[in-house]
């Protein structure tokens, strides 16, 4: 009896094993996500490029708030189309991102052809070569004068800088719109940037959570005639500024506080000069005003210094657990 019993413990690891592997060797459910706001002269033409590259991939095209016919064009190409109201960019992502959860790969792409489908082939093998959470199309080397203007060209350097020095990020391209995202990535980050700024708060939340991040040279090129660019470079640009101060402000807050701190002293210092000054040669304050502004800046310096104390002991607890949760997710 006990022989027959351990025959049927054996016979069931074997069918165990093997389903393993049949669902080991089962292909990757893809989702490609088409964030849109009036791209009716191009999306015909992204849906039928990646459509012919990924023909099994769910393909949705997400109308943000569109004002022509981009959503007929999108239907009419095969898309999926679903709608979101609110506008910006991140509000867009962030309901494709829900529609296709069921994924383990989502694309994301621009619709306004300005990525070839191409490349899509090399960003999933790089993501399933190296089991990257985000593999990142990097378009700058590639982008000529007609893709990229000298004015954005410049602005995107420039924040490249700004996100190196803040947050230590080693990327090419901040606010590139073409990435190959894992479904852990997609689960465990909260998105809260509703705009342009959005490639950017993936970028940074790849970085301080500790995701495994790879970059593949793409080319992009100019948009198609007809087709205006809803990037506007100051107001966009101030927008975008805000966006990495404000996460720098919530991931980095040690070195936020401390610099506000260091500044806040600073003013207190230059303030209390002439005050000191007065009473160290007559042992009487002749500047009260400034004596007041020089006391409410110190206070202001030290209370900054040790909110930045409490802020990074939470923030840093908050991203073990996010590692812990990491590890125990397949």
């Amino acid at each position: 009896m006990r022989a027959v019993k351990e025959a049927d413990m054996k016979a069931n690891e074997g069918r165990l094993a093997v389903a393993g592997s049949e669902s080991a060797a089962s292909p990757p459910r893809i989702a490609v996500v088409v964030p849109c706001h009036d791209e009716a002269e191009s999306i015909a033409r992204v849906v039928a490029a990646f459509k012919s590259r990924l023909p099994d991939a769910d393909l949705v095209v997400v109308d943000n708030a569109s004002q022509d016919e981009t959503a007929v064009e999108a239907q009419r190409a095969g898309a999926r189309v679903v709608g979101e109201s609110r506008l910006g960019k991140g509000f867009a992502l962030l309901t494709g991102f829900a529609e296709t959860r069921d994924a383990d790969w989502t694309i994301m792409v621009d619709g306004d052809d300005t990525y070839a489908a191409e490349d899509v082939e090399q960003l999933l093998t790089t993501a399933l070569q190296t089991q990257a959470d985000m593999v990142v199309g990097t378009r700058l080397e590639g982008a000529g004068v007609d893709a990229l203007p000298p004015g954005h060209s410049f602005g995107n350097r420039l924040f490249i800088a700004l996100a190196r020095f803040l947050f230590g990020l080693r990327t090419r391209d901040l606010f590139s719109g073409y990435r190959v995202l894992s479904r852990r990535f997609l689960d465990m980050t909260p998105l809260v940037a509703t705009g342009f700024d959005v490639e950017a708060e993936l970028s940074v939340q790849a970085q301080v959570s500790g995701f495994r991040v790879a970059e593949v040279p793409i080319g992009y090129r100019a948009r198609p005639t007809g087709s205006m660019s809803k990037l506007h470079t100051w107001r966009d640009g101030y927008r975008i500024l805000r966006g990495i101060m404000i996460l720098f402000r919530d991931y980095r807050p040690m070195a936020f506080f401390g610099a506000l701190c260091l500044m806040l002293l600073g003013a207190s210092l230059w303030s209390g000069f002439a005050p000191i000054d007065d009473f160290l040669r007559t042992g009487l304050v002749h500047h009260v005003p400034r004596a007041i502004l020089a006391a409410a800046l110190f206070i202001l310096s030290a209370l900054s210094i040790a909110l930045g104390i409490l802020l990074s002991s939470i923030n840093r607890r908050s991203i073990e657990l996010a590692a812990l949760i990491r590890k125990s997710s397949p």
